[in-house]
């Protein structure tokens, strides 16, 4: 009986040792698991986190973001402060010519004519060209003239820009545009008409008050000239000479530094119409003038 029970001992022992030895250890995979702990204690699978990290938008850099912010308030706050209303608008384009007038600005000026016309007798069609130089309009009235900062002509009548005087009632409309830190201009000014005669002289010209060269002789760099002025340029050959004079569709176009309101270009343009007697003949010139300021230097 005691061997018996002996026997049974030892099986028992050996199956022990086996159930021992089957047993296998804990992988990595579990100690990794283990780890992946949120804050509040509750697991997280280990998967879903890394997929989770690897989707999360990257943050920009806090110099890129203040860039952007910069270039936007910049751009908001220009087109906020262009003015709207048509009083500030030629305003702002007075000051701006006034003060190149006043520093003595360089600039470079141009004046062309184009859609030269003349409609007259035989006696003013042989004279074309002697018409034409009275009017400022044709090729042998184009120049290029650049003026350098400081340094204008002695003759006051030279400096090629006159000061600004411009009111709203000028003006049929005014429009200014920001763009970036420029504000672009855009006048539509009023026509006008002018007379000269021995017996009259007469000048309504909105036009000639907002800075191009204009005057009361004649010249050959005036930008407009008057009935008044053609007339003294004839009067010396044909004392009895009538001229009436008109222009239409006056545009001026001002580019301003929204930054100094110095001038950055200016361009005038607009049509003329001459009807011209001289006693012994008589007609109609036309043509269109554009004036253009570049390049200015403070």
């Amino acid at each position: 009986m005691k061997k018996l029970l002996a026997l049974l001992l030892a099986v028992a022992m050996l199956l022990s040792f086996a159930a021992c030895g089957e047993k296998e250890p804990e992988t990595e995979t579990t100690t990794t698991t283990n780890e992946a702990i949120t804050a509040a204690g509750e697991p997280v699978d280990a998967t879903t986190a890394a997929i989770e990290e690897s989707s999360a938008p990257v943050e920009e850099s806090s110099a890129d973001a203040a860039e952007e912010t910069t270039v936007e308030e910049s751009t908001e706050a220009a087109v906020e402060t262009a003015p709207t209303a048509k009083a500030d608008i030629i305003a702002l384009y007075n000051s701006a010519v006034n003060s190149a007038f006043d520093a003595k600005a360089g600039f470079n000026k141009s004046r062309s004519t184009d859609n030269e016309k003349l409609n007259a007798g035989a006696v003013l069609k042989a004279f074309k060209s002697l018409v034409y130089q009275f009017m400022g309009v044709g090729a042998e009235n184009k120049y290029t003239q650049s003026v350098t900062k400081g340094n204008w002509d002695a003759e006051t009548k030279r400096h090629y820009l006159r000061k600004s005087t411009l009111t709203e009632g000028d003006v049929t409309s005014a429009t200014c545009k920001a763009t970036g830190d420029d504000y672009t201009i855009v006048l539509n000014v009023k026509g006008g008409s002018s007379k000269g005669s021995k017996d009259q002289k007469f000048t309504n010209a909105p036009i000639d008050k907002c800075g191009i060269c204009v005057g009361n002789e004649d010249k050959g760099y005036y930008d407009h000239k008057t009935g008044e002025v053609i007339y003294d340029a004839i009067a010396g050959t044909y004392a009895g000479a009538t001229i009436d004079e008109k222009y239409s569709n006056a545009k001026i176009t001002a580019v301003v530094d929204g930054t100094t309101g110095n001038l950055v270009k200016l361009t005038v343009e607009f049509d003329i119409d001459v009807a011209i007697d001289i006693g012994i003949g008589s007609g109609t010139a036309t043509a269109t003038t554009h004036i253009i300021y570049t390049d200015f230097k403070y």
